[in-house]
């Protein structure tokens, strides 16, 4: 019953939200401007829709770890990692959820869709891993 009582579980649940929201309008721009360098690509292979979903969400994941390491270092807690957590499960729920199919999906093709999504998560993960790794690192010593 505590943690509901805590003003400081909410303030750090609407900051990885407010990340996660504004990850998607950074999102855009630098997704515009890596789609037309990767214009043209073809990919072929058994795996090419896993290939080219990974490709296509790179932009995606790179603001995801600039969220990560966001929420990491703004939270108030001594475990930002936990709360990185949150715009981690945000991402792959809605990276499983936002794909609409004209024909019936593959197998290969939920493949892509999973590891698109999980993609974002953990890069999510990974940039709140990097900043609580520079905490806690010790600061060095002067000689």
């Amino acid at each position: 019953m505590k943690a509901f009582l805590n003003p400081i579980a909410p303030r750090n649940l609407l900051v990885g939200a407010g990340a996660f929201y504004v990850s998607w309008w950074l999102a855009s721009p630098l997704a515009l401007g890596y789609g037309k360098l990767t214009d043209g690509i073809i990919y072929s292979g058994p795996f090419a829709s896993v290939l080219m979903a990974l490709v296509l969400t790179v932009p995606y994941a790179l603001v995801a770890v600039g969220v990560g390491a966001s929420v990491a270092w703004l939270v108030e807690s001594e475990r930002p990692l936990r709360w990185a957590m949150f715009p981690a499960s945000l991402y792959i729920f809605f990276g499983t959820i936002s794909y609409h199919w004209e024909r019936p999906p593959l197998f290969l093709d939920r493949v892509a869709q999973v590891a698109d999504a999980m993609f974002q998560g953990i890069a999510c993960l990974g940039g709140a891993l990097i900043v609580v790794r520079r905490r806690t690192a010790k600061p060095p010593t002067p000689v």
